[in-house]
């Protein structure tokens, strides 16, 4: 018997007994780079709220996608709610990429503040 269970970065696959676990950076990206503006942050919260169910159940190991996920959102949070961000960790490029664009669009909706920008390149340099 096969039983599936998806979310846009986690596809986990009961197989023979055994759980498969793959993270799509990619699926993730493509969801969240097709929603409008309004629910990106919304979009990030419920993704994390699955990650993070994912990690407490021993369903997904804290790897370099669901990490890069979990870095991005809580800077997210933390510029929305006025915090101040320090220098973070470095990310994937093809991550920080992506990330930026949604940077852009929510500062253009102004989800965000415009300084988010700076922010975001101080907390995550290129590497």
């Amino acid at each position: 018997m096969r039983k599936l269970l998806y979310s846009t970065t986690i596809k986990n696959i009961f197989w023979g007994g055994n759980w498969v676990r793959f993270v799509v950076f990619g699926a993730f990206s493509k969801t969240v780079g097709h929603l409008p503006s309004e629910a990106i942050i919304r979009a990030l919260d419920l993704e994390c709220q699955m990650l993070k169910d994912d990690l407490e159940h021993n369903r997904l190991d804290l790897d370099e996608d669901a990490s890069s996920i979990l870095y991005f959102s809580q800077f997210i949070k933390m510029v929305k709610n006025g915090q101040a961000v320090r220098r973070a960790r470095f990310l994937p490029l093809d991550h920080l990429e992506f990330y930026r664009e949604t940077i852009v669009k929510l500062i253009q909706a102004n989800e965000l503040p415009a300084s988010a920008m700076d922010q975001f390149q101080n907390a995550f340099p290129a590497s």
